[in-house]
């Protein structure tokens, strides 16, 4: 229970002469939800699209499950993220969105993506094209497609962004029983410290490229 997901030190993204993340030295540890928090521009998004390959640093190092540099696409299966909006295809229905990814995990089985649709809440609505979604049944496709392939390790970038107080509560919920059934350790990523202090059991607070955690 006390094995380390995600380790950083030094990490560093520096844009010209402004640090986003600024030599950030922290760690997570397995079994939690930890609530991520702070301002719009506080660097919170930069230091997530570090840690899972979609941005490189400019300084520093980090390890997931113990693996660094090229070792990491060793473990990079393990971690779902969902990062700003969800990459759906419009045109294409709930259950098929689910099934593009799930083949380029060797998952073939269409009653997969059944098993996501019902765990996100949208077993109803799997036949229907994500273009008509609305923006909570779209935040609750891209979770979806963060779970494929049963990662060990969920990271979540406002995922209630944009939604009212019901659809909010809603998706909150749905997060806290994945951790709670399958034992998911997640970030969850807010501005709002109320969500946070409901559902996170670490805290990280990120101010100007700088992290302060309770582990």
């Amino acid at each position: 229970m006390n094995e380390i997901l995600l380790e950083t030190h030094g990490l560093t993204k520096q844009f010209r002469r402004y640090k986003a993340v600024n030599d950030i030295d922290m760690h997570i540890r397995r079994g939690a939800i930890y609530g991520f928090i702070g301002r719009n521009g506080a660097g919170k998004t930069t230091f997530l699209k570090m840690v899972c390959g979609l941005a490189n640093p400019t300084a520093g190092e980090y390890s997931i499950f113990g693996c660094t540099g090229k070792e990491l696409s060793q473990v990079r299966p393990r971690v779902g993220c969902l990062i700003e909006a969800p990459g759906i295809y419009a045109n294409m229905t709930a259950r098929d969105n689910l099934m593009i990814k799930a083949r380029l995990f060797g998952i073939r089985d269409k009653k997969y993506a059944d098993w996501i649709l019902d765990t996100v809440g949208l077993s109803d609505v799997g036949r229907k094209k994500a273009g008509h979604f609305s923006l909570g049944m779209k935040q609750r496709l891209g979770i979806g497609l963060a779970m494929v392939g049963n990662p060990d390790f969920l990271v979540l970038d406002e995922p209630t962004a944009g939604l009212d107080p019901k659809g909010r509560d809603e998706i909150l919920d749905q997060i806290a029983e994945l951790h709670k059934v399958r034992g998911i350790t997640i970030v969850l990523v807010s501005h709002s410290m109320e969500d946070v202090a409901k559902y996170a059991e670490r805290l990280i607070v990120v101010n100007h490229g700088q992290i302060a955690f309770d582990d």
